[in-house]
């Protein structure tokens, strides 16, 4: 063969090598490219599935502190302004009475509302969040204002809507978390939310009186009042018109009662009551209660008052403080002088004293006051006096002459609108 045929056709043999090589390369490449395309594929859903779920939690962890917030807001009885936080306003309702409403005589729960042209649209408060915590709105009128801030942060948020439920006592609470400040989220203003969850659960009131008295005066032991002009006045029919109930003897040459209608006054005093006198002051407690003194106190409401000496003070600030659910504890004696009102007809108190309440002078009440021992002296005008009840685990004296006025529907008040709210047990719900 000649040289340069040779030559010739190793030169092709090797072109050809190098052609089959470059195609093989260029294969894998491509079988690479296809790999790495996958992967990315499979990369980016995953991260868009992580980020989904990560949006998902924010939601329903802002619906669940939604949940959270609302119960502890409606268990606290100081004033809230437009923004749910802590007013001096007097004008300014506490959270249970702007958001709720309830009817004294059947104790239903429901919302309050307001009219939007013609319809009807429960009041809802809501909150947003951000770097330097939750910014809430609680409107008295209108859809909440949430402000926010447009920094390119996520922003959760969350609206609370009540609704009545059948049975007395029970409000039903939706919670709608978003992971943006934006859909159900913020109504009445236009936009969509990436993630939104909505959450349910009922709530039960432990009011903080559960059974009312059927006397202004109630005594384990006897009542004394010697020759004082005690003004006993209960003309409610339905408790029997009954003006005084004692386990003791009624002692008193100058009293002045007042009866229902048809009634005799002087059949009018139920004393020697032997089931009363018998009962422990702890039953006595539970059985107006509906609970033992110490978890009595541990309602969210109650303000504990230590005061060794006169509480006038103390206690009538504890109350002033309150817009609402108005409950004092007093773990000692104390001494209450007048003048001075406590509570009001449209804000009833209820009033604990573990030891002996001695009252003087013109002290007006409206409410209940439960005491170990009462003593009541020194009135000198109509301004000394009670709208609802008097209890004494053990008895009444004193030479005052207070008018005590039996008053069946501020005590029904003290039953709807004190007390604490509480999940009902299997009423939490998620959609």
């Amino acid at each position: 063969m000649h040289p340069s045929t040779s030559a010739t056709s190793r030169s092709t043999a090797r072109r050809q090598t190098g052609f089959a090589a470059l195609s093989v390369t260029l294969l894998l490449f491509f079988a690479m490219v296809l790999v790495a395309a996958y992967a990315n594929r499979s990369l980016l859903f995953e991260q868009r599935a992580s980020a989904n779920q990560y949006r998902a939690a924010q939601a329903f962890e802002a619906a669940e502190a939604g949940l959270e917030w609302a119960i502890a807001q409606l268990n606290q009885p100081q004033r809230v302004d437009n923004h749910c936080l802590p007013s001096s306003t007097a004008s300014d309702p506490s959270f249970r009475e702007r958001f709720l409403r309830t009817h004294q005589d059947t104790g239903q729960q429901e919302p309050a509302v307001w009219m939007s042209t013609s319809t009807r649209i429960a009041l809802q408060p809501g909150c947003v969040g951000g770097a330097g915590g939750w910014s809430c709105s609680c409107p008295s009128d209108g859809h909440p204002s949430l402000d926010v801030i447009e920094d390119g942060a996520p922003h959760p948020a969350y609206t609370v809507q009540f609704s009545a439920e059948a049975q007395p006592g029970l409000i039903r609470v939706t919670s709608t978390g978003c992971s943006s400040a934006a859909g159900p989220c913020r109504p009445g203003v236009a936009g969509r939310t990436d993630a939104s969850v909505r959450l349910q659960v009922v709530l039960g009131l432990l009011p903080g009186l559960s059974a009312v008295p059927t006397a202004p005066l109630t005594a384990q032991g006897s009542v004394d009042v010697g020759a004082a002009a005690l003004g006993l006045h209960n003309t409610d029919v339905m408790s029997g018109g009954i003006t005084v109930r004692a386990g003791g003897s009624l002692i008193g040459s100058a009293l002045r009662l007042t009866t229902a209608p048809g009634g005799a006054t002087g059949a009018s005093t139920s004393t020697q009551d032997v089931a009363l006198a018998s009962i422990e002051p702890d039953r006595l407690f539970a059985t107006h209660f509906g609970l033992d003194r110490a978890t009595w106190k541990s309602h969210a409401a109650v303000q504990t008052v230590d005061c060794h000496s006169d509480c006038t003070v103390t206690v009538a600030a504890a109350i002033g403080s309150a817009a609402g659910n108005r409950m004092v504890s007093i773990p000692g004696d104390a001494r209450l002088e007048g003048p001075v009102v406590l509570g009001s007809p449209e804000h009833p108190v209820l009033i604990v004293i573990d030891g002996r309440v001695t009252l003087t002078g013109n002290v007006t009440l409206h409410g209940l006051l439960y005491a170990a021992d009462i003593h009541w002296d020194d009135t000198s005008s109509p301004q000394a006096r009670v709208d609802g009840a008097l209890i004494s685990e053990s008895a009444y004296r004193g030479n005052g002459a207070p008018d005590l006025h039996y008053d069946p529907t501020l005590l029904r008040a003290l039953q709807g609108q004190t007390g604490s709210y509480a999940r009902v047990p299997g009423s939490w719900k998620d959609f």
